[in-house]
């Protein structure tokens, strides 16, 4: 027999190349195919990863990145877990970029409806997206003048930020959330409260919410409980709350006297109310002098005598002159007791003139919105 030629075995070479090469291609090509793939809102895509895992906070791949819902559109994972991701991806996703959205471009009333929607399955978390959707549930029922329940919300934020020391820099939007780590207390929310039942209805949640905050709570969630507690008219629980605020911090120290008088109007005790106020008004710390002077004024227009309640019609006006712009909600507040007190005492056209007030610069709250209610009922029989 003779030896094999030389291109007969060239040939066989490149055969076996040829098949170690479509082979290597068909390996290559079943593990892409197996690999995740993840498709950003931005239109990133995310291939060649595997997806270890995921649940509320959002979807950990191979190089432990977590990326957040809200900037998933969709994705492929392995098939049993496709369903799971699907799910969690529309209860989730949506209403995540939702409320990043509207943070961004500063829409908090638009921030409340997507955000309240995932509330319950945040709220007793503690990360970066909890603190998203907690904060975007404050903003949002502040900003549909739900001052009581933002309460709940607000601890949630404070126990967040105490826990993992969130970093409120990530938040969408230029807004931070204004507060101070050792009172407690905001001044996006004053420790105020206007409606009784609503206070009623929002002071458990927001007690469960204060409680979850453990023994080192600063005394502010105290001042906020024990405030919100007489508004609902629950006034032993108010004195407990009370009976906690020891610390010698130059504000909190004046909150047993505000909440002191705060009882006493809620209750009727008007002379006394303003007894207790009026001779240190200009002396409360300026943090608080928004919520003394409003406590002086009700305890003047909500006498029955006429000279009380023009002092207090005056008192209540300090609000929108000095506070108008740091506080609209509470200068509106002011300004509604305050056009009440003057139809009640026959001075129509100054009333008038707070209405339009009221309407025209502090149109967006919710005592503009009940003004505006009223006048169309009036209007429309």
């Amino acid at each position: 027999m003779s030896p094999p030629s030389e291109t007969s075995q060239a040939d066989a070479w490149h055969l076996r190349s040829l098949a170690f090469c479509f082979s290597f291609w068909l390996l290559g090509t079943a593990a892409t195919a197996h690999a995740d793939r993840l498709i950003l809102r931005d239109l990133t895509l995310v291939r060649n990863v595997t997806v270890i895992g995921f649940d509320e906070e959002g979807v950990k791949v191979t190089d432990n990145n977590l990326i957040p819902w809200y900037e998933i559109e969709r994705g492929t994972v392995s098939p049993e877990k496709q369903a799971d991701f699907d799910r969690l991806r529309e209860e989730l996703g949506v209403p995540l970029f939702r409320i990043h959205q509207r943070l961004k471009v500063g829409d908090y009333a638009g921030a409340q409806e997507p955000a309240e929607q995932v509330f319950p399955r945040y709220k007793d978390r503690n990360s970066n997206v909890a603190y998203l959707v907690c904060q975007a549930t404050m903003w949002g029922r502040l900003a549909n003048g739900e001052r009581a329940a933002a309460l709940e919300a607000y601890f949630c934020c404070l126990r967040i930020l105490r826990a993992v020391r969130g970093e409120v820099s990530k938040l969408p939007g230029e807004r931070r959330l204004d507060f101070d780590k050792t009172t407690g207390l905001t001044s996006d929310l004053l420790p105020l409260f206007f409606d009784q039942q609503k206070a009623a209805q929002a002071f458990p949640l927001a007690d469960a919410a204060a409680k979850q905050l453990g023994r080192g709570a600063p005394d502010g969630v105290f001042v906020y409980l024990a405030s919100l507690a007489i508004a609902a008219e629950k006034y032993p629980e108010a004195e407990t709350w009370q009976k906690k605020i020891r610390s010698g911090n130059l504000i909190l120290k004046e909150w047993p006297e505000l909440l002191s008088a705060y009882t006493l109007v809620q209750s009727g005790k008007l002379a006394e109310a303003r007894q207790q106020l009026e001779p240190k008004i200009h002396a409360f710390q300026p943090w608080n002098q928004p919520v003394a002077w409003y406590l002086l004024g009700i305890s003047g227009t909500h006498s029955k005598e006429f000279v009380a309640i023009e002092n207090g019609i005056l008192d209540l006006l300090h609000l929108p002159a000095i506070y108008g712009h740091e506080h609209p909600e509470l200068s509106a507040a002011a300004l509604a007791e305050a056009d009440q007190a003057l139809q009640r005492i026959q001075q129509a056209d100054k009333a008038s003139r707070l209405r339009h007030q009221l309407l025209f610069f502090y149109g967006g709250t919710l005592h503009a919105e009940h003004l505006r209610a009223q006048l169309n009922s009036t209007s429309n029989p």
